[in-house]
């Protein structure tokens, strides 16, 4: 064989992040033997064929019949599938999961064979491959499954809250399909959480209970849910349902993020009640069929089958200790079920048509029914007896539910809700429903009511008071509705915000114009003020002047009238006592008399002089005075005019100031107002698109995801046809060897043989 009749093959396969790299040198007549030919259907490969073999040689010595260190047997097929000491040791589609791959490849301890020494490559591939094809027994043999998807086992108690509240995370909110009247089939709330689901044609909507927010839209690709119900824990919502006369399933959703966790059943008719168990291991169904049966989460297969109702079930709910499982029907049997195996523990009797609800309290020792016989009734769990029975809602009870606090909450055929104590007193009555109400829920989380009735509405009212909060819209409009109402809204609001927002800045500088006015008025009024200060002094003084000049004036006025009045008479008495002084000459007194007379005569003259000429003198002072005065008089009363005028100005233009502050407080609160409608708008217009967007992205990002899964789907099936190739090459290889050494050793004998023939020793 030639040089160039060989080539180099390199195969390089990924196995939980390690990588191998083979090398082969191969000749052309590899392929004239067909070996190297990925178009040729793969070999099956089984244990008995090609895996039992190697164990055998490998590992028998240890892990045998009689001697099973750790409890493994890998020469028989049913005893290697059931593992050892350790659990299983194979995991069936899932090599690098299996515990005996990750033994021979030395990736755990303790590693086999135990020599240090793994087996050959070739081999370990073999035992890769046929557990990743299913790990056939033989060749007649079907592929064994592999592990669930999931877990559905739980390590937390689901009685209790959990430490985070499982919330949805952001979901799309476009309704599958949006039909001519609303219509609610079935609602549950949250155990933990403010969330409501609503089961509509088609979807299962998800609403905040307190803010009665739609949150997410859940598609039932089913057809309709019937049964709604949260997993005691809340993260999951199961679904069931399907379409009338054709099929039926039970779904399960995660409730934090929206997607599909599986789906369970395969019934020929539409499942009308169904129940998670508190572990997620079990789910229950019952329909039309008359059957209940209890299926692995897992992998849908069936754990029990309940035949003993003669009518449609209509109602179940496994207890939240997860032991029991009580179930209805449409003839009013009720019957308790061990919840892992199906065994009857009791019947319960007493109702006498269809049961419309069963719902356990919380302890689980306490199971309550509804009935369209229109009781409710209480039945305990250790002897399986009634406790009490009471008519609940004329003409039929539609749905029952326990609360968190013991108390039940239950609706029916007379329109109203209501919340009972376990005796059957009626604590609080909700009425406002527009027809027969068709399910009830309460939510703990918020101590809300939430009630359905025939025509699709449903209502919501706090349970202290029972007051109306508000209706959930169990028929939302799509979202292009929704961005188109809301960019309408945002015109409307627009047109209405911008006149009245200019009409504010109209008043506004109006306003500061007049306070202009207004501050300028009032400094004018301060100097005026100042001025007629100045000016009532200069008046005051100048009275005082006036004052003081008249009354000096009146005084000597006065002093020279008395003196000229006195005047003839002092002269008569001068006269006189002259005349009695010629009469008597000698006599002293009369002389002394008539000089202190004449002396008195004197002064009077010299005074009246002197006070005519201080009258004259103060009549000219007097007029200067009140020329004085008369001329500040003028001034001021001009002044006290100015600051009238000025005072009007400032009081007119304080009220025309106040009134239009008020007239821009009325303006600016309408402004107010209409900016945020405008606002509330935008908000809408944006969060609508935003949700549009967030679809389209999600639809995309969805896309290359399945994509992406294609691909690796298709890349996988191209290593495991390498690998096979690989085995089949290193198979003629080997064969070759063998071949060769065979060859080898027979013309060595041949020459042996002829030496000796020519005598050699």
């Amino acid at each position: 064989m030639s040089q160039q009749q060989k080539k180099t093959t390199r195969v390089s396969l990924q196995r939980n992040g390690k990588r191998l790299a083979v090398f082969l040198s191969l000749g052309c007549w590899f392929v004239g033997l067909g070996v190297v030919n990925a178009q040729e259907p793969a070999e099956k490969i089984t244990y008995d064929d090609h895996v039992k073999p190697i164990l055998v040689q490998r590992c028998s010595s240890c892990h045998n019949g009689q001697k099973r260190e750790g409890s493994l047997d890998v020469t028989s097929y049913t005893n290697l599938m059931e593992g050892g000491g350790s659990g299983t040791v194979i995991e069936p589609q899932d090599s690098a999961g299996s515990f005996l791959h990750q033994l021979i490849t030395h990736e755990e301890s303790p590693e086999m064979p135990p020599s240090g020494t793994k087996i050959p490559d070739a081999e370990i591939q073999k035992i890769a491959q046929w557990i990743d094809l299913g790990a056939l027994e033989s060749k007649s043999s079907k592929a064994a499954k592999g592990k669930p998807k999931f877990d559905m086992a739980m390590s937390a108690n689901p009685s209790k809250r959990p430490e985070v509240m499982p919330l949805p995370l952001r979901m799309p909110i476009e309704p599958v399909i949006k039909t001519v009247r609303p219509s609610v089939l079935a609602i549950a709330t949250s155990p933990w959480a403010p969330i409501a689901a609503v089961s509509t044609p088609k979807q299962i909507l998800l609403f905040n209970t307190q803010s009665l927010e739609l949150v997410g839209v859940l598609p039932m690709e089913e057809g309709v849910a019937h049964s709604l119900r949260f997993s005691r824990n809340g993260q999951l919502l199961l679904a069931g349902g399907g379409r009338d006369g054709a099929s039926g399933k039970a779904v399960l959703f995660n409730v934090i993020t929206g997607e599909r966790v599986t789906s369970v059943g395969d019934e020929l008719e539409s499942v009308l009640a169904s129940d998670i168990s508190p572990n997620h291991a079990l789910v229950a169904i019952g329909g039309p069929s008359k059957l209940v049966k209890i299926l692995a989460s897992s992998d849908s297969s069936v754990v029990a089958e309940i035949k003993k109702h003669t009518d449609w079930v209509t109602a179940l709910e496994f207890s939240p200790d997860g032991k029991y499982l009580a179930t209805g029907d449409r003839n009013g049997g009720l019957q308790v079920w061990e919840a892992d195996s199906g065994n009857e523990v009791f019947t319960l009797k007493g109702h006498t048509k269809a049961i419309t609800g069963i719902t356990w309290r919380p302890d689980s020792q306490i199971v309550c029914s509804a009935s369209e016989d229109a009781t409710l009734r209480v039945w305990e769990m250790k002897k399986g007896s009634q406790v009490k029975s009471w008519a609940a809602h004329g003409a039929g009870v539609t749905s029952v539910e326990f609360q968190r606090d013991g108390n039940i909450v239950s609706c029916g055929r007379d329109k109203v809700a209501k919340v009972w104590d376990q005796a059957g007193k009626m604590i609080k009555q909700f009425a406002g429903l527009a027809d027969m109400a068709v399910a009830v829920s309460y939510c703990d989380e918020t101590n809300r009511v939430l009630a359905a009735d025939w025509t699709g509405q449903l209502r919501v009212w706090n349970a202290a008071d029972a007051a109306h909060v508000g209706n959930l819209k169990p028929n939302p409009p799509r979202l292009a509705e929704r961005l188109a109402s809301a960019q309408t809204s945002l015109t409307a609001a627009t047109n209405k915000h911008q006149p009245l927002a200019q009409q504010v800045a109209s008043t506004k500088s109006a306003l500061d114009g007049v306070g202009k006015l207004l501050e300028a008025a009032k400094q004018t009024q301060v100097q005026i003020q100042t001025k007629l200060a100045e000016s009532e002094k200069q008046f005051n003084s100048a009275k005082q002047q006036f004052d003081s000049t008249q009354a000096q004036h009146a005084q000597w006025r006065t002093e020279l009238d008395e003196k000229n009045k006195a005047k003839p008479l002092i002269a008569e008495l001068q006269s006189k006592a002259e005349v009695a002084l010629k009469a008597l000459p000698n006599d002293p007194e009369l002389k002394t008399t008539f000089e202190s007379m004449q002396a008195k005569s004197k002064k009077i003259e010299g005074r009246l002089a002197e006070l005519n000429g201080l009258v004259s003198k103060s009549v000219q002072e007097k007029k200067t005075s009140k020329s004085q005065m008369d001329e500040v008089s003028k001034t001021l009363s001009a002044i006290k005019v100015e600051m009238k005028t000025v005072g009007d100005q400032v009081t007119k233009l304080q009220g025309d100031f106040d009134s239009m502050t008020e007239r821009l407080k009325t303006e600016t609160q309408a402004a107010t107002s209409a900016h945020a409608e405008v606002q509330k708008a935008t908000t809408l217009v944006q969060k609508w698109t935003g949700d549009i967007s967030f679809i389209a992205q999600l639809k995309t990002l969805k896309q290359k995801y399945q994509d992406s899964q294609e691909v690796i789907a298709a890349k996988q099936a191209s290593v495991d046809a390498a690998q096979q190739t690989l085995v089949d090459a290193k198979k003629v290889v080997d064969n070759a060897s063998k071949l060769k050494s065979d060859a080898v050793q027979e013309a060595e004998a041949l020459k042996q043989q002829m030496m000796k023939l020519r005598g050699a020793k």
